[in-house]
C-alpha cells in the first residue's frame, strides 16, 4: 500500500462525503477486510456494503488485497489502496461544485457561532476568490512530486506545499496572491450575520 495517494476526480471527492464509506476507507487502511466483515463492523447489510465497495473499487480507493476460497466460494478481501489520501478538488472543472462547496463551508462556519448571510452574488464571488487563490497556491506538479515522498507525514507534506509556493512566487505573483486573500476575508466579513 502507498503511504500517500492523490485524488484528483471530483467524483472521488464526493464519495467520501458519505460517512459510511468514509468508515470503510477508515477500517481498510487499518487491515484488510471481507464484504460480511465490513458489514459486521459497520452493522449493515452486505448488499449496502457491496454498494460502496463498487463505488471505492472504481475511483481507486480501495483494492482486493487477496482471495480466499471459502467452500465454494471466493471470498475477496479489501483494503486501503493508501494509508493517506490527498485531495485535489480542481474547482474550476465545475463551478457550481464550487460554489456549493463554499454554501457547505459557510453553514459549518455558522455551526461554530460564525454566523453568516451569504446570497447567491456573495457565495459565487466567495467561490471566484478561492478558485483564483487555488490556481495561485497549488501548482500540480509540485504537488506530486511532493506527496509522492512517502517520507513526509500529510501535515509535514502540507506545510512543504506552502512553502514551496511561497518560496516559487515572483514578488507580483505574491501581491496578486496577497490581493486575493484580501478580497476574500472582505467578502467573509461582508457575509457575516451583526444581529447576534
Amino acid at each position: 500500500m502507498k503511504e500517500t495517494k492523490i485524488i484528483r476526480d471530483p467524483e472521488a471527492i464526493q464519495l467520501l462525503a458519505d460517512e459510511t464509506r468514509m468508515k470503510m476507507i477508515y477500517l481498510l487502511r487499518a487491515k484488510e477486510l471481507t464484504v460480511s466483515q465490513i458489514a459486521a463492523e459497520l452493522g449493515l447489510t452486505t448488499q449496502t456494503i457491496y454498494h460502496h465497495v463498487k463505488k471505492l473499487k472504481e475511483c481507486d480507493m480501495i483494492e482486493v488485497a487477496r482471495e480466499e476460497r471459502v467452500d465454494h466460494l471466493v471470498e475477496s478481501y479489501y483494503r486501503a489502496t493508501a494509508g493517506t489520501f490527498y485531495f485535489v478538488d480542481g474547482r474550476c472543472a465545475d463551478e457550481r461544485r464550487g460554489e456549493k462547496a463554499v454554501e457547505k463551508a459557510l453553514a459549518t462556519l455558522g455551526a461554530m457561532g460564525h454566523e453568516v448571510e451569504a446570497g447567491a452574488p456573495v457565495v459565487k464571488g466567495i467561490s471566484k476568490q478561492v478558485e483564483m487563490l487555488w490556481k495561485q497556491r497549488e501548482n500540480p506538479d509540485v504537488m506530486t512530486k511532493i506527496f509522492e515522498m512517502n517520507d513526509f507525514n500529510p501535515f509535514v507534506q502540507r506545510q512543504v506545499v506552502e512553502f514551496a509556493m511561497l518560496m516559487t512566487m515572483t514578488d507580483k505573483d505574491f501581491e496578486k496572491y496577497m490581493a486575493a486573500q484580501r478580497r476574500l476575508r472582505d467578502l467573509l466579513l461582508s457575509a457575516r450575520n451583526e444581529d447576534r
